[in-house]
C-alpha cells in the first residue's frame, strides 16, 4: 500500500500540465461551501462558513501576488502528502503541529480554531476528560488529519477514520462511533451535511486542540517567496479586506 501511495504522489508531483514555476494550490473538505464560477474556478459561497472564507482569503492573496487563482480540492491525506513530498505546492487549511513543523513552510494563521469531541444527545458518553474518551468504543477522525495524529500519539486504540468530517458525523448518526471531532466554528455545517440537526448533537466539555490554520508550502519554495506571501496576508489584514471577507463568507447571514 505504501508503494502505491508513493507512486501516486510521484505521478502528481511531476504532472506535465503545469509549468515548473507555478505553485499548485490545494485545499480539502469543502463541504458544499464552494462553487465553480464561469472560469471553472473554485469560489466561496457567501455566509457559508470557514471553508468558503479560507478559499476567498487565499484567492485574494493570489491576486496580490499576481498568481493564478486556480485551486483544486483533494482528500486531506493525499494533499498533505503532496505538499510534504512535491515541489511548488501549497495546501490549506492545515493545523501547524510539532510533527508537521519541519516538513513544510508556513504562512498564516488564517484563523484560530478550538476543536472538541461531539456526541449524539440521545447517546451521551459522559466524558469529562481526555482519558474518558479513551474508554469509549470508537471515535471518528479525519484520516491523516491533525486529530488523527494527536490521538495516535496519545496511544488511543479506539480510532476509526473517514475521508471527511461529514463522513464522521454520518458514522456518529448511524451509531458506528460514539464521538466525532470538529472545530467548534464549523460543526453546524458538518452536521447539516450529515443529515443531522443541531438539537441531535452536543459538544462535550473535552477540547482536544486549540490551533491556528495555515497555508503549508513545499520546502523547496524559497524563504523570500514565503515572506512575500506572509506579507501579503498581513497587508490584507491591515487593509480591512480580511475582516470584510470574514463577514461576507464566514459569518452566517443575518
Amino acid at each position: 500500500m505504501k508503494t502505491i501511495i508513493l507512486s501516486m504522489i510521484f505521478v502528481l508531483c511531476f504532472s506535465p500540465e503545469l509549468p515548473a514555476s507555478e505553485i499548485i494550490f490545494l485545499t480539502h473538505s469543502l463541504q458544499g461551501q464552494t462553487y465553480f464560477d464561469e472560469k471553472e474556478e473554485l469560489r466561496g459561497k457567501e455566509h457559508a462558513g470557514k471553508r468558503a472564507f479560507n478559499l476567498e482569503v487565499v484567492r485574494e492573496l493570489m491576486i496580490i501576488m499576481k498568481h493564478s487563482t486556480k485551486i483544486s480540492e483533494y482528500p486531506f491525506n493525499r494533499a498533505l502528502n503532496m505538499v510534504q513530498n512535491c515541489s511548488n505546492t501549497a495546501f490549506f487549511n492545515v493545523s501547524r503541529t510539532p510533527e508537521r513543523e519541519g516538513t513544510v513552510k508556513w504562512v498564516g494563521p488564517l484563523q484560530i480554531e478550538r476543536d472538541f469531541f461531539y456526541e449524539m444527545k440521545k447517546l451521551p458518553t459522559g466524558i469529562k476528560t481526555l482519558d474518558d474518551a479513551k474508554k469509549v468504543e470508537a471515535i471518528c477522525v479525519l484520516r491523516g488529519g491533525v486529530h488523527h495524529e494527536i490521538l495516535r500519539k496519545k496511544n488511543f486504540t479506539n480510532i476509526r477514520t473517514n475521508v471527511s468530517y461529514v463522513g464522521c458525523f454520518k458514522m456518529l448518526k448511524l451509531g458506528r462511533v460514539n464521538l466525532a471531532l470538529s472545530a467548534s466554528s464549523t460543526v453546524d455545517k458538518k452536521i447539516e451535511k450529515a443529515g443531522l440537526t443541531p438539537d441531535q448533537i452536543q459538544q462535550t466539555p473535552v477540547m482536544l486542540l486549540e490551533s491556528g490554520g495555515y497555508i503549508a508550502f513545499s520546502k523547496n519554495i524559497s524563504d523570500n517567496i514565503i515572506q512575500k506571501w506572509q506579507s501579503a496576508l498581513e497587508q490584507l489584514k491591515k487593509s480591512g479586506k480580511f475582516q470584510k471577507l470574514y463577514e461576507q463568507y464566514f459569518l452566517p447571514e443575518e
